[in-house]
């Protein structure tokens, strides 16, 4: 038990530590007015999925995140977006595209067979679990009045 316990721990510093987000600064944007959309709040950024949001805009960077597409990776993306654009003095974020990228499956599995008085019994199990990729680029937006 101990040794999956280790393999999963090091399986999950492993992915973590293919996440990477880059901020750039982003030049010769003029003042955009948006009509609207969805979007979520987090740490104080707002995330636009959907649309622009409803007044006037400027667009001062742009972010690439490329992170495993497992659940904890993905877990953490938007609080990295909203902590990469407020350290940069943003406001909200544009969703400019997203994609994944399906790279194949690891895939696992056990059997034991038992054999008591000549009856022999056998079991097993085995998971196979996806590998993507996610990759995502972003403008960093600065309300502006």
């Amino acid at each position: 038990m101990v040794g999956k316990r280790r393999i999963a721990l090091a399986l999950f510093f492993l992915l973590c530590a293919g996440c990477v987000t880059n901020y750039y600064t982003y030049s010769g944007s003029g003042i955009y007015q948006g009509r609207g959309g969805a979007s979520k709040n987090v740490n104080g950024i707002d995330i636009w999925l959907v649309g622009t949001p409803p007044r006037r805009f400027q667009i001062i960077g742009y972010i690439t995140d490329s992170r495993p597409g497992g659940p904890i990776p993905m877990a953490m993306r938007d609080s990295d977006l909203a902590t990469e654009a407020k350290k940069n003095g943003g406001d909200g974020i544009l969703l400019k595209a997203e994609q994944t990228d399906f790279l194949g499956t690891y895939s696992t599995g056990n059997a034991t067979a038992v054999t008591n008085g000549g009856v022999t019994t056998a079991f097993g199990s085995g998971v196979s679990v996806p590998i993507t990729r996610r990759e995502g680029q972003y403008f960093v937006i600065k309300y502006v009045n």
